[in-house]
């Protein structure tokens, strides 16, 4: 049973939502309007620290000290990375620190913390993937569209880059196995956490060529 591919065939037209959406097509051409961008920045560095968190949450619930320290390893790299990304275009696009949270940040923060806490750890698990996943196929898809001259180049490169696609590949191989170890039951729940998640990446993204809080 290839659990991944029937979790990108469900996917698939969130995918395809996500791709053609105005802030992706535009940031491919480099003609995002910069106070989009702006409210993307500043409500993702709210968004990642919840997110770090929820993977520290679910490092608790694993089932042995490898996965376990593999979670946390998971929780510090994205923070690195995001830290230093954010440091550089924060400067340069002169980011402040939102004064309100988007309810679109808030409450996929939300449900990803309360999946961490209340809901299985395959489910976790599941509802995590697809800020790595489609993070991952949304940027690979930017790259190779980009314009040659694109002020957010450095952005789509390090989603598109090598050191993310190993961290993604791995969710991945762990949620197969976690699908291979469980019933068809809790399967399907794995599925629904993932599509539920996948559909928050496009709210967010919405809000913010929208710049709309609420």
């Amino acid at each position: 049973m290839d659990f991944l591919k029937e979790l990108g065939q469900a996917v698939e037209p969130t995918y395809q939502e996500i791709i053609s959406h105005p802030f992706n097509l535009e940031l491919a051409k480099g003609t995002l309007a910069e106070d989009k961008f702006r409210f993307y920045l500043s409500q993702d560095v709210v968004y990642i620290g919840e997110y770090s968190r929820t993977l520290a949450a679910i490092a608790a619930k694993a089932p042995d000290h490898d996965r376990l320290m593999e979670f946390i390893t998971f929780a510090k790299e994205g923070l690195d990375i995001e830290r230093t990304l954010h440091d550089e275009y924060l400067k340069i696009f002169q980011v402040e620190k939102p004064k309100h949270i988007a309810l679109s940040t808030e409450a996929y923060s939300n449900f990803l913390l309360a999946t961490a806490a209340y809901k299985s750890y395959p489910e976790a698990i599941s509802a995590l993937l697809p800020c790595f996943w489609l993070y991952n196929e949304v940027a690979v898809h930017i790259h190779q569209k980009a314009a040659g001259e694109n002020k957010y180049h450095k952005w789509i490169d390090t989603y598109a880059g090598a050191e993310f696609d190993q961290t993604t590949q791995r969710l991945k191989e762990i949620t197969q196995e976690l699908a291979e170890e469980n019933t068809q039951a809790t399967r399907e729940k794995m599925k629904q956490q993932f599509l539920r998640s996948a559909r928050y990446e496009w709210f967010f993204w919405d809000s913010a060529y929208n710049l709309r809080y609420w």
